[in-house]
């Protein structure tokens, strides 16, 4: 059982923000290139993950040298995160979390959203306005927060029975699509909640 740290590979000035997480981690993953700002930032990596293809030579021997276990998955029908993330099932992890992954290319943001939902983990991540985490029957959200902390909750397809509680605006089994119905929320007390008996959702917790 241990707590799993995932750097993904947008390039971060500030990668030390994150001081706490990375203290607090029993794993750090580096995802690919991503090798190199932990190596600029000092911080331990356990296992380096990816197509390996973002890394450069001099990173990659030094990973070798430095006795990191290297992971090199050739597939392409997944992005690093979700490679990532497919290995965190054999960690025995009780949480994931995730940094380095703000900027980028859209489309490769989107793709890190979809990630969250390709696995039944207990995952969030990090972003420097907000946490993002996915939302399932098998996953549901449990969030201790002060009141009049903002979020939003967008559904991925249809999602049945949505209830959310500790919010401004909650639901009792609501039926939810793809919509901007869920924009711009806030929570009431110290805890929210939120649960669905079908379909995914992601949730987006202001800082």
């Amino acid at each position: 059982m241990s707590k799993v740290l995932i750097i993904g590979n947008a390039k971060q000035k500030f990668l030390a923000k994150w001081q706490q997480l990375i203290q607090s981690a029993d794993t750090i993953i580096a995802c690919d290139g991503a090798i190199s700002d932990c190596y600029e930032h000092d911080i331990a990596v356990d296992f380096l993950i990816g197509d390996l293809d973002s890394i450069t030579k001099q990173d990659l021997a030094k990973a070798e040298q430095d006795n990191i276990q290297i992971i090199k998955i050739d597939e392409q029908h997944s992005n690093d995160l979700s490679k990532a993330l497919t290995f965190c099932q054999d960690l025995a992890a009780i949480k994931i979390d995730i940094i380095g992954v703000d900027g980028g290319k859209s489309d490769h943001q989107m793709a890190n959203y979809f990630a969250l939902l390709e696995h039944q983990l207990p995952v969030t991540l990090h972003l420097n306005d907000a946490v993002v985490i996915a939302i399932s029957k098998s996953n549901p959200l449990y969030y201790k927060s002060n009141p009049e902390v903002s979020f939003s909750l967008f559904s991925i397809g249809q999602a049945a029975k949505v209830t959310i509680r500790g919010a401004k605006w909650e639901l009792n089994n609501h039926d939810m699509g793809p919509s901007t119905m869920g924009l711009h929320n806030s929570t009431s007390q110290n805890e929210l909640s939120i649960r669905c008996e079908n379909g995914s959702l992601l949730a987006f917790i202001d800082r």
